[in-house]
């Protein structure tokens, strides 16, 4: 997939390499970094008291490839260790270090400022939460007498049954309705831990949350008890994965035309 492409250079600049932008930290909390996209050196490029993390890459489109995005996301993690940092899109690439400093970093310099300063002390952490299949379809049977019923009445029977399309939309309801009940309970749980939360949209079956929370960091070890004790609530009938804490990919996504 085809990100973003350099411009043309102009005649006489390096028409070889473009210079690629993983993000923007506060000058205090840049530091070079020996390996980002293509194993090229990562620099700070300094303008009053913000910087921009660069490296030179091959002039041409850069793709979305898998090696790529990871190192992407090491050197904003890197960063993220230090101070800080706001992710750029993946695919951002400049001209020159002039044109990073004359089209990103001068112009919108109050701007970059003032978001470092507003994300300080603060970092993404993402939950998702699924059931275990077996676990939460024996529970709508035990629950539901009549998707008992069904269920015995249409064991061993052919896919034509007529009963298994109504144990079907039965089945289908009483899932549905039990993960929008504990998806309501878990978000109800973690977001006062949180600033901001994004929910993820079109969840996968059995998915009972999958969202991104900004939380500060003084209060990441709260959010953490308490989606172990969700977690603990649910065992054997839900899993629970927490990411984090991330560069807040999900509460700031800059790009060379706009936030």
């Amino acid at each position: 997939m085809a990100v973003q492409t350099p411009p043309r250079p102009d005649a006489g600049d390096a028409s070889a390499t473009g210079v690629y932008c993983y993000g923007v930290v506060s000058a205090r909390d840049a530091r070079p970094q020996p390996r980002g996209l293509g194993d090229a050196p990562v620099e700070p490029l300094v303008h009053d008291g913000v910087a921009a993390l660069v490296s030179r890459v091959p002039a041409g489109t850069v793709r979305a490839r898998r090696r790529d995005l990871l190192s992407h996301m090491d050197v904003l993690g890197a960063a993220f260790e230090r101070g800080t940092v706001l992710p750029l899109r993946f695919g951002t690439v400049f001209q020159n270090e002039g044109s990073v400093v004359n089209e990103f970093l001068a112009p919108r310099h109050d701007e970059l400022a003032g978001l470092l300063r507003d994300l300080s002390g603060q970092g993404e952490l993402r939950v998702t939460a699924h059931y275990r299949e077996e676990a939460i379809l024996a529970e709508v049977v035990r629950s539901n007498r009549r998707i008992a019923q069904l269920r015995e009445a249409t064991r061993g029977a052919g896919a034509g049954h007529p009963a298994l399309v109504e144990l079907g939309e039965l089945v289908l309801a009483e899932v549905q309705a039990r993960t929008a009940r504990d998806s309501r309970a878990l978000l109800e749980r973690l977001r006062k831990h949180a600033l901001r939360y994004e929910v993820g949209e079109e969840p996968v079956q059995y998915e009972l949350l999958r969202a991104s929370f900004l939380v500060e960091q003084r209060r990441v070890a709260k959010f953490e008890a308490e989606l172990s004790k969700f977690a603990a609530d649910q065992a054997g009938r839900a899993d629970v994965k927490l990411t984090g804490p991330l560069p807040p990919h999900s509460f700031v996504s800059l790009t060379h035309g706009g936030r």
